[in-house]
């Protein structure tokens, strides 16, 4: 592809970044806005880099980016930085652990490009300021706590998880800035925390406290279903989602029981749920006479959720990875060896991602960083002119989504609070995720809390009036997002030809397992199976079993990707008038979430070593080894398994190990998150009453805006029972 079509097909255009910050999460949302079409320079300094900073894998951060070196001893060159600055359009800083002069050059760039801060806390509440790392600020968001068994010590993943996650709603922020710049002349910064990110995520362990029990780990289990785990096959490991009793009659055939379906023991998920050690070694008996393809062909055959537990060797020769290109080799000049790295994780039809294609030596890029301190910025046609009030930045956005559980509810939910007029389009019987419990007055809390700012709709689309309904709302809608099985909308007469001939302007986002454009499209996708075909549950273990992160990282991460793939793309109907359909896959969003691990040759340890105290947890960030020299007094490791115990409580260990020069946390439960001092001063999670006044606690969104905030304001109701006034303000008639 020429560089005029790439710039033609891109989502940004003329966009500047200066990347100046450190943390791992900067440099993703840097990554992702390279890939958007935006110049980004990345600034590199001769000082040594943190153990957990984005330095630890250079490729990986500078591909596909422009580099410039600064000493910052030189004036000549922070002078030169500072008239860059003046002209960029975004700067990307983490201002707790940045050194002194990037921090300073970030807060005189205020006022004149967007400032995006990714953080570990924020800059409000008692924690605000403390340089604390992925896996610290994960333990103290509760996180850790819902990985692992409940009856065994949690689980460690090797993955940065909540770091991505913040440079992803940062992506989002750094989108919704330029849109509230481009439409209204407003240059504001952006903020995004670690800690608030990682609270957002605990949506299916918060409604357990909420009804006054203490949320618990589940490990590969599910809390209502069974079977659902992962077994053991000859040459690795198997994950089998199996929920309905239907599932569990074909259970049975595959694993040559067919007995069993006849017995009320196992007659209903709950039955089967409280046997569940039992029902496993069933599945597990079978399953270790066969190797892992066998398994997942017979799994299959029967229409079983399943999926092979894949090593991160093996994604790089995975079908559908490898049809849709997300790892690609780029050779290093520096170190002069080939490195692998993540292809474009945006694709659609009318504009797709540019996956990058080299990575700059240190400070190749200087002559460009100079062209660009000396251009003439032109401002763009501001609408603030008028004189008129500043608006939400999606105000007059209309979206109508078609979801279920996490990934397009989340992704609606975040457009919601950043003004968006949603109408959730749900089928006759409701969204299933109503019925999730734990129910309050028949409403489910997790239902409520990934729907928030919404109305909902029940449309029958397989009969004449609800298609004729949808075709009406969808040709007046400016985003159009779902989370169906590839090929269903076709079936209803929806397809993207359809939908564009409906709505040249429609930006219409698709959120699937695989993609639709993927082998492996008519599989079925969840979280579960997702996060072992994407490499998340190898780097996620205890001992050799692999575990699923307690959190639904496949879900999120899609949901996040598809939030900023709909921004990107609205920036590029605003330049050029036309639509877009995005085929965004949660396995690529599952596999791009492991990229740091590509090039190890050797598998990196947990970032953190537990403790197990008194009265929980402690995550600390030493090996076993330093750790028992540190603390050799008071901590010991067990000659079973190696496992590190102390008699102090969490305080008292992570005093002491202060005291040691180790860092450390409490691993927080989630009911200890809930209650923290941050959370209440960060107001993350809000009380709001719905239509009919019952009061329900909703999640307040992690993308901070100054000038245009993103505002949660009001739990989703009923299908609306009379549909006529909620179709009435979009101009539709019955």
């Amino acid at each position: 592809m020429s560089a005029m079509a790439a710039k033609q097909d891109s989502f940004l255009e003329d966009v500047l970044v200066v990347e100046l910050g450190d943390r791992r999460g900067v440099g993703a949302c840097g990554s992702l806005l390279a890939e958007l079409g935006a110049v980004v320079m990345l600034v590199e300094a001769a000082q040594p880099a943190a153990a957990t900073s984005k330095w630890t894998d250079r490729p990986m951060v500078a591909a596909g980016k422009r580099s410039v070196r600064i000493d910052p001893r030189s004036s000549a060159d922070l002078a030169l930085l500072r008239r860059a600055l003046a002209k960029a359009d975004v700067v990307l800083a983490s201002s707790d652990i940045d050194p002194a002069w990037s921090t300073e050059l970030a807060g005189e760039a205020r006022g004149q490009a967007i400032v995006c801060d990714i953080t570990g806390f924020g800059a409000s509440g008692p924690l605000a300021g403390r340089a604390y790392s992925d896996v610290l600020v994960q333990a103290m968001a509760g996180v850790i706590d819902t990985t692992g068994e409940s009856d065994a010590a949690p689980v460690i993943s090797r993955i940065p998880i909540a770091e991505w996650s913040a440079g992803l709603y940062a992506l989002a922020g750094v989108l919704a800035a330029l849109r509230a710049r481009d439409t209204q002349g407003c240059v504001q910064s952006v903020e995004v925390a670690l800690f608030d990110v990682a609270v957002s995520w605990l949506t299916t362990f918060l409604p357990a406290h909420f009804v006054g029990t203490e949320p618990k780990r589940v490990g590969n289990h599910h809390p209502s279903m069974s079977p659902w785990n992962a077994y053991r096959a000859l040459d690795g490991w198997v994950m089998l989602c199996a929920g309905s009793n239907d599932m569990w009659r074909r259970v049975c055939d595959v694993i040559g029981r067919p007995e069993l379906v006849a017995e009320e023991r196992y007659s209903t998920p709950t039955h089967r749920v409280k046997i569940n050690a039992e029902v496993d070694a069933l599945v597990q008996a079978w399953s270790l006479e066969h190797n892992v393809a066998d398994c997942i062909e017979r799994l299959s055959a029967a229409g079983l959720p399943c999926g092979p537990i894949y090593s991160i060797a093996e994604l790089f020769t995975e079908a559908s990875l490898v049809h849709r290109r997300m790892v690609r080799e780029l050779h290093d000049r520096t170190s002069g060896k080939s490195v692998r790295v993540a292809g474009a994780v945006f694709r659609g039809t009318g504009a797709h991602g540019i996956a990058a294609a080299a990575i700059p030596s240190a400070g190749e890029d200087q002559a460009l960083l100079e062209r660009y301190a000396a251009r003439r910025r032109v401002p763009p046609p501001w609408a603030s002119a008028s004189g008129e009030p500043i608006r939400s930045v999606l105000a007059g956005i209309r979206v109508v989504e078609i979801g279920s559980y996490t990934t397009a509810p989340l992704c609606a939910r975040q457009l919601a609070a950043l003004g968006a007029d949603v109408i959730k389009v749900e089928p006759p019987d409701g969204d299933p995720a109503r019925a999730l419990p734990p129910l309050r007055s028949g409403h489910s809390y997790f239902f409520v809390m990934t729907n928030s700012d919404k109305r909902a709709l029940t449309l029958d689309l397989r009969a004449p009036q609800g298609k004729s309904v949808l075709r009406a709302l969808l040709a007046r809608a400016d985003v159009f997002v779902d989370n169906l099985k590839p090929g269903s909308l076709s079936r209803l007469g929806f397809g993207r030809e359809a939908l564009s001939r409906l709505n040249p302007g429609l930006v219409h986002c698709s959120v699937s397992g695989f993609g639709a454009d993927s082998p492996l499209a008519d599989r079925p996708g969840m979280d579960t199976t997702i996060q072992g075909m994407a490499g998340i549950m190898d780097l996620t273990r205890a001992g050799e079993t692999p575990f699923k992160t307690g959190v639904s990282v496949a879900d999120l991460t899609g949901a996040q990707l598809g939030l900023a793939g709909i921004l990107a793309a609205l920036a590029r109907r605003e330049r050029t008038g036309l639509g877009c359909a995005l085929d965004m896959s949660m396995q690529d969003a599952g596999a791009w979430l492991t990229r740091a691990a590509w090039n190890r040759e050797v598998a990196d340890e947990a970032a953190a070593t537990l403790v197990r105290c008194e009265d929980g947890y402690v995550a600390a960030e030493a090996n076993a080894g330093t750790l028992l020299d540190a603390a050799s007094e008071h901590v010991s490791a067990s000659s079973a398994d190696r496992s590190l115990s102390t008699r102090l409580v969490r305080a008292e260990l992570v005093e002491h190990l202060a005291s040691r020069g180790v860092t450390s946390a409490p691993v927080l439960r989630v009911s200890e998150v809930v209650r923290h001092p941050q959370t209440l001063a960060r107001a993350l999670i809000l009380k709001a009453a719905a239509r009919d006044g019952l009061e329900w606690p909703l999640l307040a969104s992690p993308i901070r805006l100054a000038a245009t905030p993103a505002v949660v304001q009001q739990p989703i109701g009923d299908a609306a029972a009379d549909p006529s006034e909620l179709l009435k303000a979009w101009g539709v008639a019955i």
